[in-house]
């Protein structure tokens, strides 16, 4: 059976552990705060009372446009067209109908000369008349062009 003086020694040992246990997470949750306000951003506002309080302003989010504008992006046809992603058949540059699904830069720079030579598309079905598009390839597309 243990003592008296042996029970005070585990106490305190057992306190001690507490206290270290409860030092690691407040550090643990000191370094993610930080990280997280390094990573969004924050700002201090003032508020009437003279308090200062510090709340944390989102990153600016990246807009469907800018996600799916590069050629070699790894986003699904489903998931571009899901992002609302379209281009104006009338106003789009050779590099924007190359983005579409199935569309090569030579096939681009086609469209591009036909829309020249017609002054302009009246509906996303002129663009049969480009060589090497079809039915199928037009429907593939279609989900992604405005008039």
């Amino acid at each position: 059976m243990p003592n008296q003086e042996e029970m005070r020694e585990s106490n305190a040992r057992r306190k001690r552990s507490y206290l270290f246990l409860s030092m690691i997470l407040l550090v643990w949750n000191l370094i993610e705060t930080t990280s997280l306000f390094l990573r969004n951003g924050f700002h201090e506002s003032s508020q009437a009372s003279g308090e200062l309080s510090i709340s944390v302003v989102p990153a600016s989010l990246p807009t469907p446009q800018s996600i799916s504008d590069t050629r070699n992006d790894s986003l699904s046809l489903r998931q571009k067209y899901l992002l609302g992603k379209q281009i104006d058949i009338n106003e789009a540059s050779t590099e924007e109908f190359s983005s579409l699904p199935g569309i090569s830069n030579a096939m681009a720079a086609a469209i591009v000369e036909e829309r020249k030579r017609l002054g302009g598309f009246r509906s996303p079905n002129d663009l049969m008349q480009v060589k090497g598009i079809k039915e199928k390839r037009l429907e593939k597309i279609l989900p992604f062009l405005k008039k």
